[in-house]
């Protein structure tokens, strides 16, 4: 009886200690979720890169595959829709995260928020996967994921509205020259009957 009361007491010490890394675990990884964050909001994609494995790959929303120095073509690209004045938040809003040992998956969503230089605003949501190892102490991002909607976001819904709008402006031009033209002939024609 003794043996199984020490052998209680020894599981739950255990189990107690696993939790307890387990949560130092969940806040390191909070932790980069929240340096993307600052990189993004003080345009310093080198922090962010900090925080990725050598061998990092991830695809972006735009379906462009990135490593850890190509993701700067894509941040470089993409302040260059913002332009220098303008701004850019992100709301990194992770669930908790499953552990395989030295490994991690975690998922959430992104809450993006920018105004452009010209003072366009663009409010969306995306879907993010990330895969993180441990290595030594520390957490490395090896792998990640970003997804939008591809009918309903803010994006595709902008450019349906130019569309409209060009060629609703296109068919009012057409329509007033087709329309102005059939005018003139009949004008003609029965300037031609009075004669």
């Amino acid at each position: 009886m003794r043996a199984m009361t020490v052998m209680i007491v020894v599981l739950a010490l255990a189990g107690a200690a696993v939790a307890q890394e387990r949560e130092q675990d969940r806040q390191a990884l909070r932790a980069i979720a929240k340096t993307f964050e600052e990189s993004v909001r003080q345009r310093d994609i080198s922090r962010f890169q900090a925080t990725l494995d050598p061998t990092f790959a991830g695809v972006m929303v735009t379906n462009e595959v990135v490593d850890r120095q190509s993701i700067r073509k894509f941040w470089d690209w993409a302040w260059g829709l913002i332009g220098p004045k303008g701004t850019w938040t992100i709301e990194i809003t992770p669930e908790p995260a499953t552990f395989f040992g030295d490994l991690a998956v975690a998922h959430g969503v992104g809450r993006d928020h920018i105004v452009t230089e010209q003072g366009r605003e663009w409010r969306f949501t995306w879907n993010w996967t990330a895969v993180f190892r441990k290595v030594g102490d520390e957490w490395k991002l090896v792998a990640g994921h970003g997804s939008m909607d591809p009918l309903g976001n803010v994006f595709v819904k902008a450019e349906v509205r130019w569309i409209r709008r060009l060629f609703g402006a296109s068919g009012l031009v057409v329509g007033l020259v087709v329309g102005g033209g059939a005018a003139f002939l009949l004008g003609r024609r029965r300037k031609g009957r009075r004669a």
